[in-house]
Formats: structure tokens, C-alpha cells, sequence
């Protein structure tokens, strides 16, 4: 294994964690985490972004007394938002690493391709920044969801812009993997059951953002609404090229693409819409997100660094429920009886439910930033 990782090392860059708190000495009980994510590439702003706040939450919990008995360590590995280097990365993390659970992994291509190794090692997949159903149905007893499921995301969307504002000219731009593959179901479940089946689909590959035989497609259609599954970078692209050829349909894009990220690329902003899995981070008024952007000191904020918080801290509150000894199976029974409000949010799972969170919240993008829309559901 140690040749595998060595001959592919040019492939594979290993981040070294940035610590927004002096760093804790971490004692013999300590409870190691594997990442594995997009730390550079087209997508390393989601990776990094949710890393830092879940970095943040556990500096904070390693400096209390409870943290001090049982100090908690992020190892993360950079993969690019590749499956190839996911897999690699898993191997290191469970094998050579020795982590007591995987943390926080980016994509739904990056999970799928490791779901093998769940199995095989026994291993808890705690919070994956992906909305896919497979990692939700059948429940699988050691995967834990926070964020609501694209289907959620998929439905929200729908709902306003079929239901509320009568459109029915839809089309979808979506990514070629298993991102856009399991989130297209969602959008084709939620508009079939509104009687809209003629769909145009039009794809583009992971990691580039050569979309131009999607562009032109869209151009010739130019539907009344695109729904959108994919990063930044390509979406980025999509909307300015379509506004300079004044094309106008309502566009809106689920949670993954990374709002702030996007905003940074866009010239125009007219009919630009998100759904997001978290409340604004930097105005939301619950005790958990106000205790997030005290922590975060002063780095700047974002959903997903606030994703990563609460994640975290859902995953502590599991480990301090445990009084004996922490363990795979300790966790999962302590995790299914989880009932808590974390700080204005209400966080339960069951036997039968390993999802965290089912809201969607539907923002405009403006130059000034999010606007929430009223009258979404």
C-alpha cells in the first residue's frame, strides 16, 4: 500500500491542517477523523471551506475538560474531487491512519466510490457534504447524514418555480457522474408528479468547465427554468455566457455549487437562484450559528464552513453521550438515540432515520449577495 501511495503521490497533494486555534496536544485517547476532499482543483473551496469549520468546532471542544480526555484530531487528505484519489486517500486513512470514523468527505462521485470500503471495514461515514439518496435509503447503519438530501433541495425548487410562479419549459444542466445522476432524480420525480416529463438534459464533465455544446444547446431551447447540478466553476460560466446572449430563464442551482464561490464569478445576476441546507451564517439569530461566527474569529464566514461546524458538533455531542467505552458499535447506538437541539437546531436520529436536518431554504443570488425568497416553502 505504502508503494501504491508513493507512486502516485504527484497525483495526490496531502494538506496539512490549518488550525484557526494554537494547537492542542493531543493525549493517548484521542479520537482520530479522516477526511478525504478537494483541498485544490475547481472545487477546493467547498472542501477547504467545510474543513475550516469543522476545525474550528473541535479547536473549541479539544481546550474543555471533556475534550482534553478524549482530544479529537482531523487528518485530511486533498482528492481533488476525484473518486480515484478518494479511494486512495480512504485506503491510507483506514489502514496506515488508523481513524476511528471518515468525517466530512465533499461529492457524491467521491462517496460513491468508496461505499466498498464502508463495508468492508466497518467504518462510520459521518457527514458527507452530499445530498444522495443512496447514502440515505436503505438506511445504512453506519452512514449519518446531516445536511437535507437533494431530493429536498430538488422538490423546494420545484415547488416555487412549477407550483408558484407556472412555469413548465424546464430544462436540466447537470453534471456527468453520480453527482448529476442522483440528483437528476430528484428533479425528474418532483416534475413528473406535475405532469412535466419532456425534460431536456444536457451534461457536462466533472472537474472542467468546457460546457460549450451545453451552452449552445440551452441557447436553442431556452427554457423558462434550468435547474442546475454542479460546482461554481461551470454553473459560473453557464449563467454569464447565457445572459450575454440574452437569454433570461430562471436559474437555480442546489446547495453543492458553493453560493459564495459562484458569486465571486458572476456578471449578471438577473433570475440567479440557490438552495441552501443552512441558515445565513452571517445573520441568522440561532445560539448555535451566533456561537459559529464567534468561533470562526474573524476568517470569513460561509455556509459551508458553517456546515462543517454543526457537523462537528453533532458528532461531539454523540461522543460525550458515550460513557463507557467509544467504539464502533457504542457510537452507532448512542448516534440512533440521538435527540437534541443544538442551539436552536433540532437534530434527531433514529434506527430507522440517519438524517439530521430536511430543510431547504430557496435564496436569490444578487450582487450584494442572498436574498431569501418569500413564499418558498
Amino acid at each position: 500500500m505504502q508503494k501504491v501511495i508513493s507512486l502516485l503521490s504527484p497525483v495526490i497533494s496531502i494538506s496539512c491542517l490549518c488550525l484557526l486555534l494554537p494547537p492542542f496536544t493531543l493525549a493517548a485517547a484521542e479520537i482520530r477523523l479522516g477526511m478525504s476532499t478537494a483541498l485544490t482543483g475547481p472545487t477546493k473551496n467547498l472542501g477547504q471551506q467545510v474543513r475550516q469549520g469543522a476545525q474550528a468546532y473541535f479547536n473549541q471542544y479539544n481546550q474543555s475538560e471533556k475534550g482534553q480526555k478524549n482530544p479529537i484530531s482531523l487528518i485530511s487528505y486533498d482528492d481533488g474531487y476525484e473518486p480515484r484519489n478518494t479511494v486512495i486517500n480512504t485506503i491510507k486513512l483506514i489502514e496506515d491512519d488508523k481513524v476511528f470514523a471518515l468525517f466530512g468527505y465533499v461529492g457524491t462521485p467521491t462517496s460513491k466510490a468508496i461505499m466498498p470500503l464502508l463495508e468492508d471495514h466497518r467504518i462510520i461515514y459521518f457527514s458527507p457534504y452530499t445530498g444522495a439518496d443512496f447514502l440515505r435509503s436503505p438506511i445504512k447503519k453506519n452512514i449519518f447524514n446531516i445536511r437535507a438530501s437533494y431530493y429536498t433541495e430538488a422538490e423546494t425548487q420545484v415547488e416555487y418555480f412549477i407550483d408558484q410562479l407556472n412555469l413548465s419549459k424546464a430544462a436540466l444542466f447537470i453534471q456527468a457522474d453520480a453527482f448529476g445522476l442522483a440528483a437528476s432524480k430528484g428533479f425528474k420525480n418532483a416534475l413528473s408528479a406535475r405532469g412535466i416529463t419532456a425534460i431536456e438534459q444536457v451534461r457536462y464533465k466533472r472537474n472542467t468547465s468546457e460546457i460549450e455544446i451545453a451552452t449552445e444547446r440551452l441557447k436553442q431551447l431556452n427554457p423558462e427554468v434550468i435547474f442546475c447540478v454542479g460546482t461554481y466553476e461551470p454553473i459560473a460560466k453557464l449563467i454569464n455566457e447565457l445572459r450575454s446572449a440574452n437569454i433570461n430563464s430562471h436559474i437555480v442551482m442546489l446547495s453543492f455549487v458553493g453560493a459564495q464561490s459562484l458569486i465571486k464569478r458572476l456578471k449578471y445576476f438577473s433570475n440567479v437562484y440557490v438552495t441552501l441546507v443552512m441558515q445565513d451564517p452571517h445573520a441568522s439569530p440561532l445560539p448555535i450559528i451566533k456561537d459559529y461566527r464567534k468561533a470562526m474569529a474573524g476568517e470569513p464566514l460561509s455556509h459551508e464552513s458553517l456546515e462543517g461546524y454543526i457537523d462537528a458538533a453533532v458528532f461531539v455531542a454523540i461522543i460525550n453521550s458515550i460513557k463507557g467505552e467509544i467504539t464502533y458499535d457504542s457510537f452507532i447506538k448512542h448516534a440512533e438515540q440521538l435527540r437534541m437541539n443544538l442551539g436552536g437546531l433540532p437534530i434527531y436520529f433514529s434506527e430507522y432515520d440517519h438524517q439530521g436536518l430536511n430543510k431547504a431554504y430557496l435564496n436569490q443570488i444578487t450582487a450584494k449577495g442572498l436574498l431569501p425568497v418569500t413564499g418558498s416553502r
